[in-house]
């Protein structure tokens, strides 16, 4: 669906406050004095605040607080990490969210097809899109991709490899999105033991019937997006905003085959493989015979054994650039191609 011009104060009002989250930590966050560079893009009438955290907790606290300070606009300015956990503070708040794209992936961005990063933007170029959310265990939010057994494991990889000196995060932010091939190949072919015994309960999206699946496998991953990262292609269906996701399941075989299956993924043929296969699902119930990590939006959110894996209760409400000529398709989301004066 193409964007379509509407009357935009109508439809989502005036920005006259907004608060600014920046991660210290994020690769490229540190490259520009924020809140002066919004300021001049939103207008001298909007009330602006920056917070600073070195952390993903502090994000969600920032955001939360916005919340709860009545903020009409959060700009997260990190990774997808950072935006994870601002979209959880901000949880169903009407509250609008904007991204700088300042980390490794940038995954939001990419998927919403932001043109340029807002900070230097016209607010004119901006446009609204409401985007799924997935939740987990009637907690956790995420809306690019997630999952667990070997690819939670390769997302907690990459993530400790990142982290301590800033000496080891410069070396990594120059490595960039690669850490994530070596983090595939260093699980793969070093952990003691991948995956678990699965049984899945879900909601078929095409005759919404339950239906169950059970299954010894060295992990699933629940997609609401065709790619993650540059180059990791997931099911050919997934959109982030038709109001179902995909769960893409990978049976036990053997581990070079695995590798296989990673590697294929970077060039659009991961379902050349036989074994590898996508149910597309309103919501799920995983149970495992073992612990596991669930991942989303490169972070590890919770374990346990058990999950349960819906969509959010209300959809996250973007603001960006969208890129000129770009359509974007979906089911159900408003998009609108100028924000209101502000106050």
């Amino acid at each position: 669906m193409a964007t379509t011009p509407v009357d935009a104060p109508r439809h989502i009002g005036a920005i006259r406050t907004a608060v600014i989250v920046v991660h210290d930590k994020a690769p490229h966050a540190n490259e520009a004095r924020w809140k002066p560079l919004f300021q001049q893009v939103l207008g001298a009438g909007v009330t602006l605040t920056e917070v600073r955290v070195r952390h993903f907790e502090g994000a969600t606290a920032a955001a939360r607080g916005a919340v709860a300070w009545g903020a009409d606009l959060v700009v997260a300015v990190g990774g997808d990490g950072t935006a994870n956990a601002c979209i959880n503070g901000i949880g169903d708040a009407p509250t609008r969210f904007a991204v700088v794209p300042a980390g490794t992936a940038n995954d939001l961005a990419r998927l919403a097809c932001q043109a340029v990063n807002p900070a230097h933007s016209d607010p004119g170029d901006w446009h609204r899109r409401d985007i799924d959310t997935i939740r987990i265990n009637r907690g956790p939010l995420f809306y690019s991709a997630g999952g667990l057994g070997w690819v939670a494991d390769v997302a907690d990889t990459a993530n400790r490899w990142r982290s301590g000196s800033a000496i080891k995060r410069k070396l990594f932010m120059l490595i960039g999105p690669i850490i994530y091939t070596l983090a595939c190949i260093a699980v793969i072919f070093f952990s003691r033991r991948l995956g678990a015994r699965f049984r899945v309960h879900y909601v078929d999206a095409a005759d919404g019937r339950e239906k169950s699946l059970a299954f010894d496998g060295y992990g699933m991953l629940v997609a609401n997006c065709k790619q993650v990262g540059k180059a990791f292609h997931l099911a050919p269906v997934s959109e982030i905003d038709d109001g179902v996701f995909e769960l893409i399941v990978f049976p036990r075989t053997s581990r070079w085959r695995l590798l296989r299956a990673a590697l294929m993924a970077q060039s659009s043929r991961l379902f050349d493989l036989p074994e590898v296969f996508w149910l597309q699902v309103k919501s799920a119930r995983v149970e495992l015979d073992r612990l596991q990590q669930f991942f989303g939006d490169g972070e590890i959110l919770t374990t346990g054994d058990r999950f349960d894996i819906e969509l959010g209760d209300t959809p996250m409400h973007l603001m960006g650039p969208l890129a000129e000529g770009d359509e974007v398709s979906g089911a159900e989301h408003q998009q609108v191609t100028q924000i209101a004066e502000v106050a």
